[in-house]
């Protein structure tokens, strides 16, 4: 399970560090897939992960124009990471562009896969978080706690 929550810094050539607690949730030895998240952000799941995902996307259910057009902008804009020597995933300028990356980034642990936002983005979901009232929250949601 990932969880957690890690700030650090994007350098200016668009490099980042996954911490290490977060890629060994995922797998030591796996392969890591990254692509476009919601809301601005980044997903990075394992490549069996993104191939199961694909293959649900892929279900004649769901092959609606529109859930084609978001397939087709996740598979485009994700590749398999592969970091250099110093443990640095270098980003396409796409995947800086949707998720808003600047200099200062969050990467968090969201259970079965890790999150990349811009400090500005994570700063307003933590903003709505803080302005919810947790326990009804929790109440909607019962029998998870």
């Amino acid at each position: 399970m990932l969880a957690g929550t890690y700030t650090h810094q994007m350098d200016e050539k668009g490099r980042i560090r996954i911490p290490a607690k977060l890629k060994e949730g995922l797998g030591k030895d796996k392969r890591l897939f990254i692509t476009c998240g919601p809301h601005n952000c980044l997903l990075v799941m394992t490549e069996d992960m993104a191939e199961e995902m694909f293959k649900e996307m892929s279900n004649d259910k769901l092959s609606t124009t529109s859930f084609s057009s978001l397939r087709r902008r996740i598979m485009t804009s994700g590749f398999i990471i592969e970091d250099d020597a110093q443990g640095r995933t270098l980003l396409t300028p796409k995947l800086i562009a949707h998720a808003q990356l600047k200099k200062n980034i969050v990467t968090v642990g969201n259970f079965n896969r890790v999150e990349i936002w811009s400090q500005e983005n994570w700063d307003k979901v933590e903003e709505e978080f803080n302005n919810q009232d947790y326990d009804e929250e929790l109440t909607k949601n019962e029998g998870y706690l």
